[in-house]
């Protein structure tokens, strides 16, 4: 799947602080069947207002970067969003296969993006590096939110923690969900 930078912010929109390799975090939206696309656009409409942006947003047909991979998003509250080089939102539906595809190529690019900055492929352990839910960093203290993304969708599509993490750790090949930078 390509990236799409129909939506990406501009030079003078976000933040231009470089972010630390501590974290890449795994969201979801919240908003049952929005796709990818309306929620780039939203986040990058909103960028003057709601100052809530993460680096990209993924359905089962489209992956939208919309902050700059690298630097600090707003998306998972302080101190997290300074950590993480890679914030994605997942985009959340109702029809299961949609659901899966979606959750495949989710997968797959938070593992890309943990590589390319030299995370490990954890998922919410108690070291300070990996890959971690918005939810385990509330929890932990690493964000100044009360969000618990995204476990208030995952299980309703069938993934549990210790699949999120097995995934994780092997990804998914296949050409329907195939990384392409």
């Amino acid at each position: 799947m390509k990236r799409n930078f129909k939506y990406a912010l501009s030079d003078n929109e976000g933040s231009s602080s470089i972010a630390s390799r501590n974290f890449i975090v795994a969201h979801s939206t919240a908003t049952p069947n929005g796709e990818a696309c309306a929620i780039a656009r939203n986040m990058k409409n909103g960028i003057n207002t709601a100052q809530t942006y993460v680096h990209l947003v993924i359905d089962d047909k489209n992956i939208y970067q919309v902050g700059e991979l690298g630097y600090v998003a707003w998306g998972a509250g302080s101190p997290a969003n300074n950590m993480a080089p890679v914030q994605i939102e997942l985009c959340e539906f109702t029809d299961h296969k949609r659901a899966m595809k979606a959750y495949k190529h989710y997968v797959n690019w938070l593992r890309w993006s943990a590589k390319k900055y030299g995370i490990p492929l954890t998922l919410d352990d108690s070291k300070n590096r990996g890959i971690k839910t918005h939810s385990w960093l509330v929890q932990h203290g690493y964000s100044n939110t009360d969000h618990v993304d995204p476990w208030q969708y995952l299980p309703k599509i069938g993934v549990s923690r210790a699949k999120f993490a097995k995934d994780l750790q092997k990804g998914f090949s296949g050409a329907n969900i195939a990384l392409t930078k």
